[in-house]
């Protein structure tokens, strides 16, 4: 059965404008190479209902996996393992595998000047708290663990709102554990059209998918003063070999039939 991905955004800072959520962005990049791809993505404030709202709306929508990225910190406002906890039904309870680790970062961030004390404050400790039978995730980065909760025939992976930290724990903790989840093979390649009419790319568009079934074409938006078009073409199936074969033959396709319409063509 096929990998059913959601993405849940925790933050006000992103729905208030502050900063630009490019987790999300990152991580579907990394599902998609490895042929996993996102079901759908909702963005909600830093408010335990909100939160657990969210996550039973996006298990009830079919998601098996589902990421969660912010709200992981030691402040007041970070709450989304709370909200995960709501979700569920579960007590939050501190986690000694997450403590040795936020423990050990600060120590670390000490001894190398980043941070005035190691102490083991409340809010320090509040990151190692985690929803009952959760998992923390190594985060050699920052302070905050990870967190991975197997529940109600989901996953949930909750990452920190810090990209770097948030990188490095997908990259390190998770991706051996999401390429279990791999099924067939995936490819992709963008190219770039000369044409200014967007309308002109239907028939060359249909008369590829007739010579090359099996392959997904779509339009990109134009970035700014870019004249031509860009078109994303993909392909799924069981040998990395020819979905690869499939693609360059699609892209060879579209370029040469663009270059036909071209008055010089």
């Amino acid at each position: 059965m096929t990998t059913q991905i959601g993405i849940l955004v925790v933050g006000n800072e992103i729905l208030d404008g502050i900063v630009l959520d490019t987790n999300s962005h990152w991580i579907i990049n990394q599902l998609k190479a490895l042929n996993l791809h996102v079901k759908e993505k909702v963005t909600v404030r830093d408010e335990v209902p909100e939160i657990a709202k969210a996550l039973r709306r996006l298990i009830a929508d079919g998601c098996t996996l589902v990421f969660t990225t912010g709200g992981l910190g030691p402040t007041h406002d970070d709450k989304t393992l709370s909200g995960v906890a709501e979700a569920f039904g579960l007590p939050l309870e501190l986690n000694e595998e997450a403590l040795s680790i936020v423990t050990r970062q600060y120590r670390d961030l000490h001894e190398r000047g980043v941070i005035e004390t190691a102490e083991m404050t409340e809010a320090r400790r509040k990151m190692a708290v985690l929803p009952k039978g959760a998992k923390p995730l190594d985060n050699r980065v920052g302070g905050a663990p990870g967190v991975l909760l197997d529940v109600e025939g989901a996953q949930i992976v909750c990452l920190p709102g810090v990209p770097g930290e948030l990188m490095w724990i997908f990259d390190n903790q998770l991706l051996a554990l999401l390429k279990q989840r791999v099924e067939g093979a995936f490819a992709e390649k963008i190219i770039y059209l000369p044409l200014r009419d967007e309308s002109t790319l239907a028939p060359i568009i249909d008369e590829v998918m007739k010579d090359v079934p099996d392959v997904y074409i779509k339009s990109m938006v134009k970035p700014y003063g870019e004249s031509g078009i860009r078109l994303w073409i993909s392909a799924r199936g069981n040998s990395q070999a020819k979905v690869e074969e499939r693609v360059s033959r699609v892209a060879n396709l579209l370029i040469q039939l663009c270059e036909e319409q071209l008055p010089n063509g």
